[in-house]
């Protein structure tokens, strides 16, 4: 079946039952009646769906039944040629990896050695502080700490 055949089917059904509708609710009939004729053509319609709803369903065992021999063979035809890439890609792989190994361990040494650089600098110039940190923080003790009274005279 063809998608566009269908849209337009689907289009007219949709525009059928509105206008069954619509003329059933502005016919000049009782309201008695014309519930009764809505549900009338609501039976019709419900009746019609399952028709339709089993034709589809006939139709996609049918297609489903067409195409696994179908996918069957091409499985076979395709299965040898999968099984003889196998072992190339997994030699491309490792051949990849191969020639992509050296070059990340160069990266990763260049790198330390670039960080190496540039926080050795930081780590001397914060070691050169606190040693004259530590140097001050001593001076201020010793000026700091008074001598015993009682050797005054000794």
């Amino acid at each position: 079946m063809d998608q566009n055949n269908n849209g337009g089917f689907n289009q007219f059904a949709i525009g059928f039952v509105v206008g069954a509708i619509l003329g059933v609710l502005y016919a000049p009939k009782e309201g008695r009646e014309s519930r009764q004729t809505l549900k009338e053509l609501l039976k019709v319609w419900e009746e019609k769906a399952g028709e339709i709803a089993g034709e589809v369903k006939e139709k996609v065992t049918e297609v489903r039944e067409a195409a696994q021999p179908v996918i069957a063979e091409t499985k076979e035809m395709v299965e040898p040629i999968i099984n003889e890439l196998k072992p190339i890609v997994q030699e491309k792989v490792s051949q990849a990896t191969e020639l992509i190994e050296p070059i990340a361990q160069n990266v990763a040494r260049e790198t330390e050695e670039k960080v190496a650089e540039a926080v050795d600098p930081v780590i001397e110039k914060a070691r050169a502080k606190l040693n004259e940190t530590i140097e001050q923080a001593r001076q201020e003790i010793r000026s700091n700490v008074q001598k015993p009274k009682f050797f005054r005279g000794v």
